[in-house]
């Protein structure tokens, strides 16, 4: 650590791009903020005659999915062993961080606080918002300051937010008061500890934290917000730095008290300024260069290597066993290397994480190929295709949530004003009626099968409005959005089935390619947890994704493939669909390359898109890394005796990491596995 009196390090950007250079084990404590995906839940909001509407506090990232899942394990890596972990969350997260967190740590447990001042229920028809949950997690010997009975309960209470402390320009719907995070920071950190904050705000954490002489790590990605943290954090460092260091203030270094006002052009001259020097690793998470360092943590008498990672850089697509979420083991024990091989690329995770002269990439998956090989090409029938099918999926939702006579119908059903008979007959009759605006929603494109997507509608319908009040029965009463959430996904989902028909359409796969690579693209982003499946009969049979699927597109998705900077890396990377022992044959890895290898892993579940890989396949595999590959590899693959028995006694280096599977499904994924890294180097 270059100083070891540095106090703050403030960042501008993604987090989770950031966490991933974090060091292992370097965190005291984790507290933070994060989104809590309630705007679909919320009305918006209230308006109120001849006054300003009253804000009903989301904000545009609670429109935006939030998936713990994503965090959990970055959290617990970066955490060290006496840290601890407290996450301010909703009602509709809670369980996720449960799920993903309480098996990992000693002891979970969780806090209320409540908000003395709420918004009032104007029109009151329930419950004030008045209480958030704080999601905790501890392992044994952790840091703890007990204070006494009396003040140790699991439940704070103070005012929201409010003037002065809470800003009006900009105005944050989250801030937190900065005395109820003092109060979490005194118990589970000591003075000097790093606090970290991945979802910064407005720097409230932060500035708790500099007040009580704790160190700060904070990541905003919104600038107008990171600009405010950064004033705010700043004003607290300055205010406190007297009390902070005192010994190291030497006589006549400040004569006067500071000029707030104008701390922000001051504190460049200040000889104080040192007091905000990072530690070296912090340091590197500021600079802006095309590589990134890292230290492997098992060999610490090595020199950082550089690792050339291309920046702004995405998979393609989701793959069952993608390795999105494993580079942070993968990076640090990469060599240097010249060209970039990968025999089994799937959604392309770890080719997209690179940088190389050239790129030689391969999968036995055709149709996989073929969306490669098209967004390389910018083919203009596979975008067309795709566009058409994100445009009905778009009508359709329009269309969808404007069905207020599907919602009358069924209160007529539920309050059993008619009968099954009557509602299957009103159902086909209204249908008839919208047929045409119904018809609108299919684009010109997909008009072969009309008939079919109107009579699958229809059955779609009487099974979910039937289900709806047998689950009302059996549990309660459901609110009107839940009544028109079911509807809308009983429409997307009908579309769904129908893409999936057309994708399954063995005419469609032969005669027009681009549609069924389409297609397919847009099942592997609205089938169920992007899991791909086929029957005995070799048809894709996956169900949909569900209502939380409703909202999405492929814009984005197609946005990113048209990009300059994918573009360009396609434009060194040579795309193959063979065997992977043909693709070497033909290119041939030299000594000063780099070949990264994550085949179909030993299990019963190894066949991914209709391509079998077997035992013997994985025999070859193996004979031809330890036999005939010049190149520097890398193996990365469940740790099975079989595999174990392939690899191990030939001068291997083999590593082991954990990996949970986010999906279990149809119970043939292991919850928790040993996975090998297996180099020849």
């Amino acid at each position: 650590m270059k100083n070891p009196n540095w106090l703050k390090c403030i960042l501008c950007g993604d987090s989770k791009e950031i966490i991933q250079r974090i060091p292992n084990n370097s965190i005291d404590f984790i507290l933070t903020d994060p989104p809590y995906n309630i705007g679909k839940y919320s009305t918006g909001n209230i308006p109120l005659p001849g006054r300003t509407p009253m804000n009903n506090d989301v904000a545009e990232w609670d429109h935006v999915d939030f998936n713990p899942e994503d965090w959990a394990d970055e959290f617990i890596r970066i955490l060290k062993p006496t840290g601890n972990l407290f996450i301010f969350t909703s009602y509709n997260q809670l369980g996720r961080w449960y799920n993903c967190l309480d098996k990992k740590f000693d002891t979970t447990n969780f806090m209320i606080w409540h908000k003395t001042n709420p918004a009032p229920k104007i029109f009151k028809a329930g419950f004030l918002n008045s209480c958030e949950m704080i999601f905790t997690c501890w392992n044994k010997k952790h840091t703890w300051n007990f204070i006494s009975q009396k003040e140790m309960h699991n439940f704070l209470e103070s005012p929201i937010c409010m003037h002065p402390e809470r800003l009006s320009n900009p105005k944050h719907p989250a801030q937190k008061p900065v005395k109820i995070l003092q109060k979490l920071i005194r118990i589970a950190s000591n003075e000097n500890d790093i606090v970290f904050d991945p979802f910064m705000g407005v720097g409230s954490v932060g500035v708790a934290a500099i007040s009580l002489n704790r160190k700060f790590i904070g990541v905003e990605i919104n600038k107008t917000y990171f600009d405010a943290a950064s004033d705010r954090i700043n004003k607290e460092l300055y205010k406190n730095i007297y009390s902070l260091f005192p010994a190291n203030l030497t006589e006549g270094t400040i004569t006067r008290e500071p000029d707030l006002a104008n701390y922000n052009s001051n504190m460049q001259n200040q000889p104080l300024n040192i007091f905000s020097t990072l530690p070296e690793w912090a340091e590197e998470l500021t600079k802006e260069t095309q590589f990134q360092i890292y230290k492997s943590p098992k060999t610490p008498e090595k020199k950082n290597k550089v690792v050339k990672i291309k920046k702004a850089l995405k998979p393609l697509l989701k793959w069952p066993g993608g390795k999105e979420r494993e580079l942070k083991f993968i990076i640090p024990e990469a060599p240097e290397f010249n060209n970039y091989y990968e025999p089994f690329v799937g959604g392309g995770s770890v080719f997209t994480a690179f940088n190389a002269n050239h790129f030689f990439i391969n999968d036995k998956s055709e149709e996989l190929i073929n969306l490669y090989s098209y967004v390389s090409s910018h083919n203009a029938d596979f975008f067309g295709w795709a566009e058409a099918i994100d445009t009905s999926w778009q009508k359709m939702l329009d269309f969808s949530r404007n069905e207020t006579k599907l919602e009358t119908l069924y209160i007529l059903f539920r309050e059993n004003k008619i009968d099954e008979t009557e509602l299957y007959a009103k159902l086909t009759e209204h249908l008839l009626d919208e047929r045409l605006h119904f018809n609108e929603c299919l684009n010109a494109h997909f008009v072969w099968s009309r008939e079919e997507l109107f009579a699958l509608l229809q059955s779609t319908l009487k099974r979910k409005l039937t289900r709806m009040k047998k689950i009302e029965l059996e549990r309660t009463m459901m609110p009107k959005k839940d009544i028109m959430d079911n509807i809308e996904t009983a429409y997307m989902g009908t579309l769904y089935t129908y893409f999936r028909s057309l994708y399954n359409n063995k005419q469609i796969h032969i005669e027009n390619i681009p549609l069924h690579t389409a297609l397919f693209l847009y099942l592997r982003n609205f089938a169920y947890s992007g899991m791909f499946r086929y029957n005995s009969d070799g048809d894709f049979n996956v169900p949909y994704g569900g209502i939380s699927y409703n909202g999405k597109t492929l814009a984005n998705a197609l946005k990113y493939y048209r990009s300059e900077t994918l573009q360009n890396h396609f434009k060194k990377t040579t795309i193959e669909n063979l065997d992977f022992e043909d693709f070497f044959r033909l290119h041939q890895p030299q000594n000063d390359d780099f070949v990264f290898l994550d085949p179909p892993y030993d299990s019963e579940f190894s066949t991914y898109a209709q391509n079998d890989f077997g035992k013997t396949d994985q025999m070859r595999l193996a004979n031809y890394l330890i036999n005939e590959c010049r190149a520097k590899w890398m193996l990365v693959i469940k740790a099975t005796p079989f595999i174990l028995s392939l690899y191990e006694n030939h001068g291997l280096t083999m590593k082991t990491f954990d990996k949970t599977y986010q999906v279990s499904f149809m119970n043939r994924n292991d919850k928790d596995v040993k996975h090998l890294i297996i180099t020849n180097y």
